[in-house]
């Protein structure tokens, strides 16, 4: 991909004569070293009408406010190009509305253009006009040729919706920013002579001959493959133009206003009479209509600003100063206090302003990125107007709708309707959740608790809690040690009910079935076994995850139990110290503290990347029957959902508002096999919710 530079000329005519620059463009080219660079080089062409006194200043501040926003706006050219305009919009309508009743508002065409590398990005609002000229023909580029509605400038009061377009280019490629002036004004002959000067100078030298009108403005840049000269461009290259002392315009001449058949006419004249006979224009959008009558803009005549006198020296008597000067100062004490407020004031306008510019962008826009960008934004201007009104009601109001959107993009699930089951005393733990029981293991004390709920599964019935198993107990012929994990059993080879099953670690093995109690289950613990994890049943094999053994042990099952030396899973040694849990559907997940999720399939494993990072994670869970796979993400306080297919992010469920519950503290999961329940077991209580996914 070529990296293009360009040459570039300027025309700028003030009441009939040619001037060596004019103050309504401005060409922007960061330097190579900058972050910047990389946005591309911004040229911009204002036509500001409206009262000729502080026209070129509200010019330099229109273009101050594109340049910053464009360079500060995250995401797409074109989106950081339709943001800058917008506030440039925003801040024209300001000034309009602090002019007097009977004074003529501002309104200003804008073109904006964006060299970057073998594209540019074109962004215009009003009556301009871009022709770029590339080898295959003359494409036109405008806001009149949009049939749907009528174009709006910036400051006018209503809601801009910008032109915009994007062209591959070439080298020798030629482009044309005219300004309303020159719709209808051109003789085709000597256009057509003009386009083909291969120097942007000679086509606007050529290009003023033909113009009629004695006010009128025009860019003309040539893209080249080979960077230019020092110096090369006209304008400053990088920087904003701070304001200066402005000077006294001239009225406009009378020819500046006289009457002009509508825009639109003019430009399907000037297009079919510019192109060749027989050349069919090449448009972007279908062809123009017929738009309403546009005021032309009377354009910028100026004179220098007569000096004014010195004012006379204050002359006072010294007691005359004496007596005045506690009231002087009280005076001024009271207008620095009154400016303040009214500076904070104003401030607190403009960022709350701003806030609703970037709120309405990220709400228009399909692209997550820009949108958690615009987002960003939308929290700066928020915490600067906080800080002026810390309890503004508009501020909490924005900041919901800051936070809906919020949930939509990252897709957040908060969880309004939580039910605490029991209260848990910070023990780690392991919870499993079947039909009306709810079993929760502590293994600090080594007990197994079961708990019966209530019909509406929004509380356990009063007086549970039953200790079915703990350290220390005798069954069969074996004595309970440290219990690590529990698994529910179903009804199949190895016992004909089915029930919990629990593991010490010593590698005993016991069976609580609901009607027959107790039992022992023998278990052919290997020499290799060391200290184990996680234990589950999957299709009534037994899955032993001992990182320190650097395996799982896998048991086929057996009408006498689980009798048979066991086989290591994986098929290759690998690394698994340190895991923080496992999960088996048919593949085995592994989950480790540092965030990794890997994924195994007959013993080897397969590339699973999520969608997302994980902080501190500590549960994992999933089973044949669910369809996704949950992961408590403690370091972020949630609970991630993700596609078991291809890892993508699914949602994440967070606590709604109100619910006293921390999922930074989060110790275990369980979720009900037709996927609409989750058990939470925190370091403080259990919880149950229901579920909402597709």
């Amino acid at each position: 991909m070529t990296y293009m530079h360009f040459r570039l000329s300027e025309l700028a005519l003030i009441g009939g004569k040619r001037q060596e620059r004019g103050y309504n463009t401005r060409v922007v080219t960061p330097p190579p070293e900058s972050e910047d660079a990389a946005r591309g080089a911004l040229v911009m062409l204002l036509d500001l009408s409206g009262a000729p006194r502080q026209r070129r200043r509200y010019l330099r501040q229109l273009m101050n406010t594109i340049q910053s926003t464009y360079y500060s706006t995250p995401g797409p050219t074109l989106s950081a190009l339709i943001h800058a305009l917008r506030m440039a919009h925003h801040d024209l309508r300001t000034i309009n509305a602090t002019l007097e009743e009977d004074a003529e508002p501002y309104i200003c065409h804008a073109t904006c253009l964006v060299v970057q590398e073998d594209e540019i990005f074109i962004a215009q609002v009003g009556a301009t006009t871009v022709a770029v000229l590339l080898p295959d023909g003359i494409r036109w580029f405008s806001p009149l040729q949009d049939e749907t509605e009528d174009p709006v400038s910036l400051g006018m009061d209503r809601d801009i919706r910008p032109h915009t377009a994007r062209v591959s280019v070439s080298p020798n490629t030629m482009i044309l920013v005219l300004d309303s002036g020159w719709l209808g004004q051109m003789d085709p002959d000597l256009f057509r002579r003009a386009i083909t000067h291969p120097e942007p100078d000679q086509v606007l030298d050529e290009l003023a001959q033909a113009v009629q009108v004695p006010y009128v403005s025009a860019l003309a840049l040539k893209l080249v493959a080979e960077r230019p000269q020092e110096h090369a461009y006209p304008h400053e290259p990088y920087t904003v133009i701070e304001e200066e002392e402005e000077e006294e315009e001239e009225a406009a001449h009378p020819e500046e206003v006289e009457a002009r058949e509508p825009i639109g006419e003019r430009v399907r004249a000037l297009i079919e009479r510019l192109l060749p006979q027989g050349q069919e224009p090449k448009t972007i959008s279908p062809p123009m209509p017929s738009p309403p009558p546009i005021e032309r803009p009377s354009l910028w005549p100026f004179r220098r600003r007569e000096p004014r006198p010195p004012s006379r020296p204050w002359r006072r008597s010294l007691w005359l100063l004496i007596v005045l000067l506690p009231l002087l100062i009280i005076l001024i004490t009271t207008l620095i206090w009154w400016r303040q407020g009214q500076e904070e004031e104003a401030r607190y306008r403009t960022a709350m302003e701003q806030a609703r510019v970037a709120l309405l962008s990220a709400q228009n826009s399909d692209d997550r990125e820009v949108i958690r960008g615009y987002i960003l934004q939308v929290e700066k201007y928020l915490q600067i107007a906080a800080q002026i009104r810390p309890n503004a009601p508009e501020i909490e109001r924005m900041r919901l709708e800051l936070r809906d959107l919020r949930y939509v993009v990252e897709q957040i699930k908060p969880l309004y309707v939580m039910w605490r089951l029991v209260d848990w005393n910070g023990a780690p733990g392991r919870v499993w959740a079947q039909g009306k029981y709810v079993y929760l293991l502590d293994r600090r004390d080594d007990v197994l608790y079961r708990y019966a709920l209530e019909e509406t599964g929004e509380a356990v019935k009063e007086g549970s809690g039953e200790r079915l198993l703990g350290r220390g107990d005798v069954i069969g012929t074996k004595t309970v040690g440290d219990l690590v994990d529990i698994a529910w059993l179903p009804a199949g080879i190895v016992s004909p009910a089915s029930g919990i099953l629990a593991l010490d670690g010593a590698g005993a093995l016991f069976l609580h079935e609901s009607i027959r109690g107790l039992k022992e289950i023998p278990l052919a613990r290997p020499d290799a076994w060391r200290s184990p994890q996680r234990m589950i049943v999957y299709t009534e094999r037994l899955y032993v995850l001992d990182p320190q053994a650097g395996t799982i042990f896998r048991f086929l099952p057996s009408p006498e139990g689980y009798t048979q030396p066991p086989q290591s899973y994986f098929a290759t040694p690998t690394n698994i110290a340190g895991v923080q849990d496992m999960a088996i559907d048919g593949r085995v997940y592994l989950l480790f503290p540092n965030g990794r999720l890997l994924r195994f399939l007959s013993g080897n494993q397969e590339g699973f990347t999520p969608d997302t990072a994980f902080s501190n994670p500590t549960a994992l869970y999933t089973t044949s029957q669910l369809k996704y796979l949950y992961v408590a993400d403690t370091g972020n306080e949630r609970i991630v959902v993700i596609n078991k297919e291809d890892g993508s992010f699914v949602a994440q469920f967070v606590p709604g508002q109100g619910i006293d519950v921390d999922f930074g503290e989060i110790q275990a999961i369980h979720i009900t096999e037709d996927e609409t329940v989750i058990y939470i077991l925190t370091s403080r209580a259990l919880w149950r919710a229901p579920l909402g996914l597709p």
